[in-house]
């Protein structure tokens, strides 16, 4: 999934973000901490294309959550549920959703509790099992 044209910059501006500047050599690349959040989720076997793809976004999407406050998780969380299960929903699958979400930010918390960017765009490409992560993401205040 790619954002393309100026849609991102809109986004970005929503968010109070007003500068996009690259990540700082002493920080983790955003994608190296993506995939490493979603690390547990992926199947050794990673040919299934959109599978990694559903696993990167929940991930993508639970880390924008964590850069809210607090106040704010539930009702983001609540969208993110809605957006991926129907209304007349299996509650085995969003019992899974939910569960995978947790595993997430359990893992935010304990390995990159100090970094605070927010994707806007990603890139992915997945082939005979190798998997290719471009992150864009944006600085934000700690505690948004």
């Amino acid at each position: 999934m790619q954002i393309k044209g100026t849609e991102w910059r809109q986004r970005l501006s929503a968010l109070g973000v007003t500068n996009v500047i690259p990540t700082p050599g002493d920080e983790a690349k955003k994608s190296a901490v993506i995939l490493e959040l979603a690390d547990p989720l992926l199947d050794e076997d990673s040919t299934d294309a959109e599978h990694v793809e559903s696993i990167v976004l929940l991930t993508i999407l639970t880390w924008n959550k964590a850069m809210f406050s607090a106040d704010s998780q539930d009702g983001i969380e609540k969208e993110i549920l809605d957006a991926l299960v129907p209304p007349d929903g299996d509650a085995e699958l969003l019992a899974e959703i939910i569960q995978a979400m947790d595993l997430i930010e359990e893992r935010r918390k304990r390995l990159f509790p100090d970094l605070y960017r927010i994707v806007y765009n990603y890139d992915l490409q997945v082939s005979e099992g190798k998997i290719a992560l471009n992150v864009a993401s944006a600085p934000l205040a700690a505690g948004r």
